[in-house]
């Protein structure tokens, strides 16, 4: 696959805002994509005219396809050597789960540093509303300042990730009820978007692989004015197991002008709710749900069922404006937990209800589990005959049929 051209283009969506815009062909396939990342166009003079974003939003794409990415612009001298080490750590997570994933060749012209902005460059975070990157900023506004460098000044949401790129009102919903929350942390909130899970992008698989690159993209594209762009870490548990977004990659992603940071890698999900929940501005504005495409929780899905859960056992989940004020305990028991990942999340809220005496929602917990782990079996035969030939509709036709009556 090939980069072909980069340019600065105006937003037709809005006369106030400014696109980097690349061209993409593939080698399988004629014609190209357009991709692209949108900002302020007061901002418009720190965009990069560097290779830099587009490898971290093609590179997954390019493995996936096991095509060679070629780059019409120069690469960052640090990102580039920093590419093998990338494709090596995802071959050898994937090596038995994705085995067509592949350790493709680089091709660019020599790599240069990007001319940097004019003093003082600042920190950027990454910013969804949702725990990890609540808490992630909000630590960060507490923490004493012994080296202002490494302080997160700026909040990037991006919209055409958990919100359609379509659905620009709810987008603007979700900015606005984020906006005084970033304010009371000191923190600028910069409005961004692109479009990338609308095109070839999403062939590469969205949590195994492509996410921390597509988020740190938006972020690289205003490379030479951050000196440091923080992303909010997702998993607690040691050995942290493979993720799009992960302690040992994304800070390869780091060039000469920007330093990437995996923030609260460690730190429990209840620990990080907890935390947050003494920031009033948060609980009006958390946003942890992507199911619905909107600004809203759903409030009936596995993830908005573990905040819920949480909150209730700490009984702060009245205080929180962007949930329902109580739970369906007979809901929560048919909540399907699709990772070993999410059994753990729920155990250790099942930890927290039984020390504050809800054995309700313990025993709620606990059969949503036992259900899963059933569920699980059934399921890993279903995943095994998609994968053979002459089967597969039959996995097709079993597959809801296995899952029916969960909540997912």
């Amino acid at each position: 696959m090939e980069l072909r051209s980069v340019r600065l283009a105006e937003s037709p969506s809005a006369k106030d805002r400014v696109r980097l815009v690349g061209e993409v062909a593939y080698d399988d396939c004629p014609g190209t994509e357009e991709y692209w990342f949108e900002f302020p166009e007061s901002l418009a003079r720190h965009l990069t005219p560097t290779a830099d974003p587009w490898i971290a939003c093609l590179l997954p794409l390019a493995a996936t396809l096991g095509q060679p990415l070629r780059l019409c612009v120069p690469p960052d001298p640090v990102l580039a050597a920093n590419v093998p080490r990338i494709l090596e750590i995802w071959t050898r997570w994937y090596r038995e789960r994705f085995p067509n994933l592949r350790a493709v060749p680089l091709e660019s012209p020599p790599p240069q540093k990007v001319p940097l902005a004019p003093e003082p460059r600042l920190g950027a975070g990454l910013f969804s509303g949702g725990v990890d990157s609540f808490f992630m900023a909000l630590r960060d506004s507490q923490r004493p300042r012994q080296n202002r460098e490494s302080e997160i000044h700026r909040l990037l949401c991006v919209h055409g990730f958990d919100i359609p790129i379509a659905n620009r009102p709810e987008y603007d919903r979700l900015r606005a009820r984020l906006a005084p929350a970033a304010e009371a942390m000191g923190k600028q909130l910069i409005p961004c978007a692109t479009n990338l899970r609308e095109l070839r992008f999403r062939e590469a698989k969205w949590g195994n692989l492509s996410h921390g690159g597509a988020l740190l993209s938006v972020g690289l594209a205003l490379g030479p004015l951050f000196r440091s762009l923080h992303v909010a870490a997702s998993h607690a548990y040691r050995p942290f197991h493979e993720w799009g977004s992960h302690p040992d990659t994304d800070p390869l992603l780091s060039t000469s002008a920007t330093r990437i940071s995996h923030e609260g890698a460690g730190v429990l999900r209840s620990r990080k709710m907890e935390y947050i929940a003494g920031f009033e501005p948060a609980l009006r504005a958390l946003h942890v749900c992507y199911s619905s495409g909107t600004a809203e929780n759903c409030c009936d899905c596995r993830k908005c069922y573990l905040a819920m859960l949480t909150y209730e056992v700490m009984g702060v989940l009245p205080r929180c404006s962007t949930m329902r004020s109580s739970v369906d305990l007979a809901r929560v028991e048919k909540v399907y937990l699709k990772s070993n990942a999410y059994i753990k999340l729920y155990g250790e809220v099942d930890v927290l209800a039984r020390r504050a005496g809800r054995t309700d929602v313990s025993a709620a917990i606990r059969r949503c589990i036992a259900r899963t782990r059933r569920l699980q079996r059934r399921m890993a035969a279903v995943d095994w005959m998609s994968t053979k030939r002459g089967l597969w509709r039959i996995a097709h036709y079993l597959r809801p049929r296995v899952l029916a009556g969960s909540v997912r």
